[in-house]
């Protein structure tokens, strides 16, 4: 009997197409449902319901999507994830990378004490010291970038140039996260590079372009294939261990001084512009993967 895995999605579309076919190569059916859809069910031996298993655990999981919620909402869907994990259920990515990853400010922090090259960062609640953080920084002749702490394609994101600008913007949920705004290598051409990495090994990237400082491929930017230099590789790999997750897109930026440093780093990613860019068969990548990891958990059982 073939094994069967859930995909979790709010919305399922190209992505998940892309994963039920590489998925089905391998012999390995897909289920898609979604984390709200799940619930916590002391009923059941496992303690779990998920949509399709009838009481059975999926042979592995992996999380393309969650939807927007209250933190209590939030916090159910991601004990879904840490009790599958804890059940020697594979979870790609697991809960830990997700909370690592999905909040802007715990990514800073972690790829500050892992020693990467990440912008400098604030993160706070309070309104006049937000303000402060800005005007020394615009008063020593920085620009600062202002983003929603849970967020992603470059929404609402706002180039901060001067302090009047500043007090016209709304945080999201009352929460600043500040981060110095990284010039282009060539002023006025701006670029970025988004690798993806899965266990360990760069597997796909591309460099994204645009006219305009935001370059996410949601937001107009172009995407072309690009070489990865040793020092993007090891960066990207090493951002991608720093959040313990198995698989992730990794953002890395080049400054006048010619040094890349790690924008972001998103642990449920998207590849469509990846993808267009480079042909590369990401989703065969992670089916692979995946399928490794049922394999592994199955001889850990038998023992």
């Amino acid at each position: 009997m073939n094994p069967r895995i859930v995909i979790f999605n709010d919305t399922h579309g190209w992505h998940s197409e892309q994963l039920t076919t590489a998925l089905g190569r391998l012999g390995i059916e897909a289920v898609l449902t979604d984390l709200a859809d799940c619930r916590i069910d002391l009923d059941s031996a496992t303690g779990l319901f998920i949509p399709g298993f009838d009481g059975e655990l999926p042979a592995a999981a992996i999380v393309r999507g969650i939807a927007p919620g209250f933190l209590e909402q939030i916090t159910l869907r991601m004990d879904v994830l840490h009790t599958l994990a804890e059940l020697g259920v594979p979870v790609l990515n697991p809960a830990t990378a997700i909370e690592h990853t999905v909040d802007k400010a715990r990514t800073s922090l972690r790829l500050h004490l892992a020693g990467l090259n990440t912008p400098r960062t604030w993160a706070c609640e309070n309104t006049d010291m937000a303000e402060a953080i800005v005007e020394s920084e615009l008063t020593a002749g920085h620009q600062l970038v202002m983003k929603p702490l849970f967020g992603c394609q470059g929404k609402g994101v706002v180039l901060i140039e001067n302090l009047q600008q500043f007090r016209q913007q709304v945080p999201v949920g009352e929460a600043f996260y500040l981060q110095l705004y990284i010039a282009p290598e060539n002023p006025g051409a701006w670029q970025d590079w988004r690798l993806l990495v899965i266990d360990g090994e760069v597997c796909s990237a591309m460099s994204r372009r645009s006219s305009h400082w935001i370059t996410n491929f949601a937001q107009g930017g172009s995407c072309f294939a690009t070489p990865v230099s040793d020092d993007m590789r090891h960066l990207a790999i090493a951002a991608t261990e720093a959040v313990n997750a198995d698989y992730a897109g990794v953002d890395l930026i080049r400054g006048p001084d010619g040094q890349f440093t790690v924008l972001e780093v998103n642990s449920v990613p998207a590849w469509k512009g990846l993808y267009h860019a480079t042909g590369a068969d990401i989703a065969g990548s992670l089916a692979k993967a995946i399928k490794q990891r049922i394999r592994t958990a199955l001889s850990t059982h038998a023992v």
